[in-house]
């Protein structure tokens, strides 16, 4: 696991401070197309990583580039909100969620569900009972709230 502690990047037992704290556009978020807001650059082992939250969803990764700044890969990153400091982060609908992140924690019954329930269709209450069950969870990993 990979965390953000206040401005800190705590990657193996390893606490790396920024180089720099500036906030800038830095890419668009994969989950729901808004925009990705740097919080901190940093340099590690030959490697230039930034930690990022998008501002629509929150969703945070940290996106690791080679010494001469060429993308090598982006990694989920956990961030440690101060108490009291959260960020409001705006609820999506199932539907604007990537799949592949749904079947991480939700079954395809009751992704179907969740979905039927949004768009007025039957469903079958005992998936969305279970579902709503994992939310927490589901935020807690990918920083998304969905909307039920």
């Amino acid at each position: 696991m990979i965390l953000l502690r206040k401005q800190d990047l705590v990657l193996d037992d390893t606490e790396i401070s920024p180089v720099s704290g500036e906030q800038n556009r830095v890419g668009i978020c994969t989950s729901c197309g808004g925009d990705l807001l740097s919080l901190g650059y940093y340099k590690h082992a030959g490697r230039w990583m930034v930690a990022a939250r998008c501002s629509a969803c929150a969703m945070a990764l940290l996106m690791v580039y080679g010494e001469d700044w060429s993308w090598i890969e982006d990694m989920p990153l956990v961030v440690e909100e101060v108490e009291g400091h959260e960020p409001a982060r705006a609820s999506l609908r199932v539907s604007e969620v990537s799949r592949e992140r749904l079947e991480v924690v939700f079954t395809p019954a009751e992704i179907r569900d969740m979905i039927a329930f949004q768009e007025g269709r039957p469903y079958v209450r005992q998936n969305l009972y279970r579902a709503r069950a994992k939310l927490e969870r589901f935020e807690r990993l990918f920083g998304i709230k969905i909307e039920l």
